[in-house]
């Protein structure tokens, strides 16, 4: 098959794609199952939580992953899609995954149907289909097989693959930046606070501690201003913990009328509300909802630490939160927790230590920010053929 307009369903029939939904259990011993909450934009991270299969492998045939597969979440949060890696452990595909499997050499690069998984043509005509039933969003694999592709000839893709892909890898290099000073300073943290026991003084001794609130929804001078206004999906969709902007903003009417204050770059936020204990430093001066806890230590030489002695806590925090509807820490009840304090001279230490390590990371999450929007505005024009390829790799040569 050559270039066009084509449909998944015929690649499928002329043996060029090998495409399914996984599996529902049975009886047996089998593979950890992938899962939807375990395929993130562009990478796929199991958690602890991923479950075991009762299938037994050698029953499954194709339902089982392998390196390349391009997987795409289709049931609750429709549309997430990452290519499975190499080198990685093998999985069992739950149902509400679909899996597509371009064969070698093929008229299909895999890396190009990834795009265009996160393309306008695809969702021109997915966003409809997902909202189909009265619960929760879906698409089926018969859905998504009947849409159209626009496919150029392999060497097309194969450009396009290589301009979003190196966005990609960059991205995904300034992600590993990031993630190892994390590490580093958490492992910092560690040696510091090894042997020391639990003191006399409080988080609310030691920190100013506040929360947030909403305006009214609906009036309209409250919203669509220029004030950062931060939720708890703000930080728990971060991959690392600083908060450059928000998808919500507000007024000064709005500021003036809602319980937060406008905190500054370097608070720390904590989600207090049935996700309990996600973390992001405040690389802008912003408001935050009523699902937060916001602490700025009185003395500066304490902010990092008490950084790092809260994310080390948040099983203590969760033994104390309660509530019938969801999970609440309350403010009054965080600020009585007693913190682990090394003296003055180890924690003056530890904050030049560690300082420099979020501000790195810092900056590598600042560069992913332009680098993804960057590739966002050239996978549309690339995928439509309304930009050239040559002319995408000056700018990707400029980015990079």
């Amino acid at each position: 098959m050559g270039e066009g307009i084509v449909t998944l369903d015929e690649l499928a029939g002329d043996n060029v794609l090998e495409m399914g939904a996984g599996r529902p259990r049975s009886e047996g011993a089998g593979l950890p199952v992938l899962r939807v909450a375990d395929v993130l934009e562009g990478r796929i991270q199991a958690t602890s939580q991923t479950s075991e299969s009762t299938i037994p492998p050698q029953t499954m045939g194709p339902k089982v992953s392998r390196p390349g597969d391009v997987v795409l979440t289709t049931k609750g949060t429709v549309g997430r899609v990452a290519i499975m890696p190499s080198g990685g452990p093998t999985f069992a595909y739950s149902p509400q995954l679909c899996y597509f499997r371009p064969v070698e050499d093929g008229p299909l690069h895999s890396r190009y149907l990834y795009y265009w998984f996160k393309s306008t043509e695809f969702w021109g005509q997915a966003a409809a289909l997902k909202a189909q039933t009265d619960m929760a969003d879906f698409m089926s694999l018969r859905d998504i097989t009947s849409l159209t592709m626009t496919l150029p000839s392999v060497t097309e893709q194969r450009a396009i693959a290589e301009v979003l892909g190196a966005l990609d890898d960059k991205i995904a290099a300034n992600d590993h930046t990031a993630q190892l000073c994390l590490k580093l300073a958490d492992t910092r943290f560690a040696a510091a606070v090894r042997d020391i026991p639990l003191g006399d003084r409080t988080f609310g001794d030691l920190a100013d501690v506040f929360g947030g609130g909403t305006p009214k929804s609906s009036m309209d001078e409250y919203w669509n201003g220029d004030i950062p206004w931060a939720t708890p999906t703000d930080v728990t969709a971060l991959s690392a913990p600083y908060l450059f902007d928000t998808s919500r903003m507000i007024t000064e009417e709005g500021m003036a009328a809602c319980s937060s204050k406008r905190y500054p770059a370097g608070s720390i936020l904590m989600t207090s509300r049935a996700t309990i204990g996600a973390f992001a430093i405040a690389k802008v001066s912003t408001a935050v909802n009523q699902g937060f806890i916001v602490v700025n230590a009185k003395n500066s030489d304490h902010q990092w630490w008490l950084f790092h002695e809260m994310r080390a806590r948040v099983s203590d925090f969760l033994s104390h939160a309660n509530g019938a509807t969801f999970l609440e820490l309350s403010r009054g009840k965080f600020k009585q927790f007693p913190v682990r304090l090394p003296d003055t001279a180890a924690l003056k230490s530890f904050s030049e230590g560690v300082g420099p390590l979020h501000d790195l990371a810092a900056q590598a999450m600042t560069e992913t920010e332009k680098l993804t929007t960057t590739r966002d505005s050239l996978l549309p024009l690339l995928m439509s053929g309304k930009v050239r390829v040559r002319d995408a790799e000056k700018v990707v040569e400029e980015a990079v």
